[in-house]
């Protein structure tokens, strides 16, 4: 089984009773599923592992492949600072009786995950600038992104033995008497077939692909939610689903995902809107209606996405005067392909986004008045406020008084969502009594983790841990 398949021919039913049942079973080729059955396939030689991925060749790996993917890690692939850590924030993020063991596993496995793919599957590493002015420095991140991280592990998962089968969607889980899971049924195309195999992993990632499961874990708005990338409009919830079917527990909350603020008018991956510390949010009445400057947008940028959607009804602009431009390395803050929208002054500027100018001049102008001279530090937290001003603005509250005035649209997009299944430190699927379901795991996303919010450059990096280490346990 060394060539990547096209079709699901190759395990018919007939096929798998001959040969017997698979070894491993993953379900999701990105980073999570590739991670699992790399670390498996190396741990168990001449084994049997096969990786189902219901998109094509071209389109595999979900999330992972349309990521830039920073890493929460400093250049020697250690945990970053107590500003930023992995441990830290990510306690802030989840709650739970198995959270802490989650939490501690991460960041203890981290640095040996790197230097795994780095030294044992061939995945390069670099040091990048993030998307904010005011980070302290720059953060790791596989040469060439996701994409490159996707085709260098599937490179070593078929130089290992294992295949890859595009093309092909799991449906549901088999089990035997005792309950334990033995195999997946599929669907190719218009056929249906069932595959036996002695573990089976999921790591198809979230729901954020399907509006009707948005609608009804996130609300009535929820089927406004577009995903960032390409690759998540393939994670529709079908693994969380079968799971629960034969006996699993849910775990996260299932009404709050990751979400960042993206330029509705591009097409492109993560086209990131990030400088809204140095200017003013409005909503479509031209009305402020949140702190842009709470914290470092690293810390903000999650809730900021979130309130767009939920307070702005999904439409926002942010608003900047010309010393934008003078702020060094503003334009790593703006990933769209798009102009700003610019104008000579506020009135024409509101024309130009159709909000009434009369509007948008006293929001402008209430802000001006509340701001006070103090030093102006955009590269950290100033505390430079306004004052007398609901909402607050509690850092760089600078005046817009500087023409010409630039816009941008922001809409939330939707990462990936925080509910998924219980699982233990081993990845292992749990029921509600908090027992292992036998032969079951869950990476990555699909394994609900946060509750609250998501930490920046944590996700996939969660997915390549866990994964690696419960494709070693399982083997």
């Amino acid at each position: 089984m060394s060539e990547a398949l096209d079709t699901a021919e190759a395990f018919s039913v007939a096929t798998a009773d001959a040969a017997g049942p698979l070894d491993l079973l993953v379900v999701g080729c990105g980073a999570g599923g590739l991670a699992t059955a790399v670390s498996f396939a190396e741990n168990a030689p001449s084994s049997r592992v096969l990786i189902l991925e219901r998109s094509s060749r071209y389109s595999r790996g979900g999330n992972t492949t349309w990521t830039g993917l920073f890493f929460r890690l400093t250049a020697d692939g250690k945990p970053a600072d107590a500003a930023g850590d992995i441990g830290g924030r990510s306690h802030e993020s989840s709650e739970g009786p198995s959270d802490a063991d989650h939490v501690s596993a991460l960041s203890e496995n981290a640095e040996p995950t790197v230097r795994w793919l780095a030294e044992r599957h061939g995945v390069d590493f670099e040091i990048r600038p993030t998307h904010f002015v005011t980070m302290c420095g720059p953060r790791l991140m596989p040469v060439g992104g996701g994409a490159g991280l996707v085709d260098q592990l599937a490179k070593s998962l078929e130089r290992l033995g294992g295949t890859i089968a595009y093309g092909v969607r799991a449906t549901s889980l088999s089990t035997d008497v005792t309950g334990a899971v033995n195999g997946v049924h599929v669907q190719e195309g218009g056929r249906l077939w069932h595959i036996a195999a002695r573990r089976v992993v999921l790591a198809c990632g979230g729901f954020q692909g399907n509006p009707e499961l948005l609608e009804c874990h996130v609300g009535h708005t929820g089927r406004q939610l577009q995903p960032i990338a390409n690759g998540g409009s393939n994670n529709r919830g079908e693994g969380i689903e079968m799971a629960v079917a034969v006996g699993a527990a849910r775990s996260g909350r299932y009404d709050r995902f990751h979400g960042e603020p993206v330029d509705p008018r591009s097409h492109q991956a993560e086209a990131l809107v990030m400088a809204y510390p140095y200017g003013i949010l409005v909503n479509a009445d031209g009305h402020r209606f949140l702190d842009e400057g709470a914290d470092i947008p690293d810390n903000t940028f999650e809730e900021v996405a979130y309130r767009i959607w939920r307070e702005a009804r999904q439409s926002a602009y942010l608003i900047c005067d010309a010393k934008l431009s003078q702020i060094e390395g503003h334009e790593r803050c703006l990933l769209t392909d798009k102009d700003p929208i610019t104008a000579p002054s506020i009135d024409e500027l509101a024309r130009e986004l159709d909000i009434p100018p009369d509007e948008l001049s006293w929001t402008v102008a209430r802000f001006n008045d509340a701001c006070r001279p103090a030093p102006y530090d955009p590269t950290r937290l100033d505390g430079k406020h306004t004052v007398g001003l609901v909402p607050q603005k509690s850092n760089w509250a600078v005046e817009l008084d500087t023409g010409p005035y630039v816009a941008w649209p922001v809409h939330c997009a939707i990462t990936f969502t925080f509910g998924g299944l219980r699982t233990d430190a081993r990845s292992r699927v749990l029921t509600e009594r908090g027992e292992p379901i036998n032969g079951l795991y869950a990476i990555g996303e699909t394994a609900g983790f946060s509750h609250s919010q998501c930490p920046g450059a944590t996700s996939v990096l969660r997915a390549l841990t866990f994964g690696r280490m419960a494709g070693a346990d399982i083997a």
